[in-house]
């Protein structure tokens, strides 16, 4: 999993979907029914089946030339008292693939979009009404990478939206493994966890013939506090007929330009 967490939610990314690389608390696994229980694979093992069952998901994924979904989203913030506050928000996602993408977060602690149109990526932040944009590659993949590497910025719930989802998930994975069949949100689900060096994380996937993710959690196990994030995600639809207008920013009354700063020229003005 691409994992790149920052206290800071920096930008306006954050600002603008809620999905970031910052710590995240998780809302309780929801009551369902175990089919299975199965001890966890010794260290370093990925169980054939677990592999098998996110390899299934991902390969659905991929298959989506365009598709939207909602994420409802909780995170910790850890302070320096160790205590944990946990803040949450709403996402709305939407992909066209090659070169198409645009998400709006109403959060705690933000209200946000960002759009894609293949040439440019924008930052809105709603509740300042400032904007950021910066000319990108022509696919998904590369202008993630782009946004991540070049600005510190993470693209929400990016792993789910890369042309290859399963590549990006089993990166740097030491163990997987299967814990069971429980229901998120009256939706049978295999229940995953793996294991990598700096975290650790479960996915919850669909059972039945349209296996897309339900509910994402992720412990940052070397972060003081052992902070979570929690995604839970509905309203999958493989069909919506996007129009060129969503992925385009039209910046409203009032609305200011701001800078995008490189990562390094962030931490030298600091």
């Amino acid at each position: 999993m691409n994992v790149n967490r920052k206290y800071k939610l920096i930008g306006l990314l954050l600002l603008a979907v809620g999905v970031v690389s910052i710590v995240s608390i998780g809302v309780g696994q929801e009551a369902g029914t175990t089919v299975e229980a199965e001890a966890p694979p010794p260290p370093g093992k990925i169980e054939p089946q677990a592999d098998r069952i996110l390899r299934e998901m991902s390969e659905y994924l991929k298959t989506a030339r365009e598709f939207t979904f909602h994420a409802e989203i909780t995170y910790d913030d850890v302070r320096s008292s160790g205590q944990k506050i946990q803040y949450g928000g709403k996402s709305d996602i939407s992909v066209r693939r090659p070169d198409r993408l645009s998400a709006k977060f109403d959060g705690d602690e933000r209200k946000s979009r960002i759009f894609y149109d293949g040439k440019t990526f924008t930052i809105h932040d709603i509740a300042k009404n400032l904007y950021a944009v910066t000319e990108v590659p022509p696919k998904i993949d590369d202008t993630v990478d782009l946004i991540l590497d070049k600005y510190g910025f993470t693209v929400p719930i990016a792993d789910l939206v890369y042309a290859d989802p399963y590549a990006i998930l089993i990166e740097n994975v030491q163990s997987a493994s299967v814990i069971g069949t429980h229901a998120i949100d009256g939706v049978p689900c295999r229940h995953l966890a793996f294991t990598q060096e700096a975290i650790d994380w479960q996915i919850w996937i669909a059972e039945g013939s349209q296996p897309v993710p339900r509910k994402l959690v992720i412990t940052y196990k070397n972060e003081p506090g052992s902070p979570q994030y929690t995604a839970r995600l509905s309203s999958w639809n493989f069909q919506p007929k996007l129009s060129d207008k969503t992925f385009i920013f039209h910046p409203p009354a009032g609305a200011s330009p701001i800078e995008f700063l490189p990562t390094q020229q962030k931490e030298d003005e600091k």
